[in-house]
């Protein structure tokens, strides 16, 4: 087994093995097989180079202590908000043709953001570390004033499971200042958490995507009070698409955040509710 000491030169990582790595996120003895496999010793050292952040994780698997990567992310000029990622497609059960263009699968060029999601995918199973994690950054400086945190849930990755999208909403009702919303294609996951008689909690916005082989549950998810409405990415440009729908739409420009003068329009289950919001696939 590689030492802790041992320093690495930069390793490419190929999307097919960066998939072996993410399909192994629920075996660690397998993953750190893997990933011991990958690291070359003794070579130059190089700061943020695949080695390095493939190091990193390793020994977080190895000898854990603190998490190798920030749980949340706090927004940036593109998505000004607090948000959360897991690994796509690996995590994406109600994936379809979305993957022939799932822009998520483009962040894996960043080792850290890759390693960052398969992180998070893990921690999944011990969610009490990711509760834990929330309550640090919204009781930072930055937000400990605010009555109301807007919060992004999967930027990346999806729900994969009814306990998880439970687990998700009774941590949005322990914290009612954490203001959600989100994008799914998991809807077979949510209609069993309906079908069970859930009480979603008020504080999540649940927008419909398309391009999921779930597709066919939106006309029953959409009765629901906590859905908003759909969510669909269509071929074309911001001056193409509305010539293909008869009736009123929102077309997203891109930039969350600053698309009203009211707020984002995906989190707002009021004003926009039922409308049609449109991105060109990109």
């Amino acid at each position: 087994m590689r030492d802790i000491k041992t320093t690495y030169s930069d390793i490419t990582l190929t999307q097919s093995t960066k998939f072996k790595i993410a399909r192994l996120h629920n075996n660690q003895l397998e993953l750190i097989k893997l990933l011991d496999s990958l690291l070359i010793p003794d070579a130059k050292y190089k700061i943020n180079s695949n080695g390095y952040h493939i190091q990193k994780f390793f020994n977080w698997l190895i000898y854990g202590g603190e998490l190798p990567y920030s749980v949340f992310q706090i927004g940036n000029s593109k998505l000004p908000f607090l948000s959360f990622s897991n690994l796509p497609v690996i995590n994406c059960v109600g994936a379809g043709e979305c993957l022939n263009y799932c822009y998520s699968l483009k962040a894996w060029r960043y080792p850290a953001a890759f390693f960052r999601q398969l992180q998070n995918t893990i921690l999944m199973s011990n969610f009490d570390i990711i509760e834990k994690e929330l309550q640090k950054v919204i009781n930072t400086n930055q937000f400990k004033d605010s009555k109301k945190i807007d919060f992004r849930l999967y930027v990346d990755g999806d729900f994969n499971t009814t306990e998880h999208l439970k687990n998700w909403m009774q941590l949005l009702k322990n914290n009612p200042r954490v203001n959600a919303y989100g994008y799914s294609k998991s809807l077979n996951v949510f209609q069993d958490l309906i079908n069970s008689n859930y009480e979603f909690p008020s504080n999540y916005v649940l927008n419909l995507s398309n391009g999921g082989k779930f597709d066919y549950l939106k006309p029953i998810l959409q009765k629901q009070s906590f859905v908003r409405g759909n969510f669909t990415a269509v071929k074309g440009t911001k001056k193409t698409i509305r010539k293909q729908f008869n009736k009123k739409i929102f077309i997203c420009p891109g930039l969350c955040g600053s698309c009203t003068s009211i707020g984002h329009a995906c989190g707002n289950n009021e004003t926009f509710k039922n409308i049609e919001i449109v991105i060109p696939i990109h």
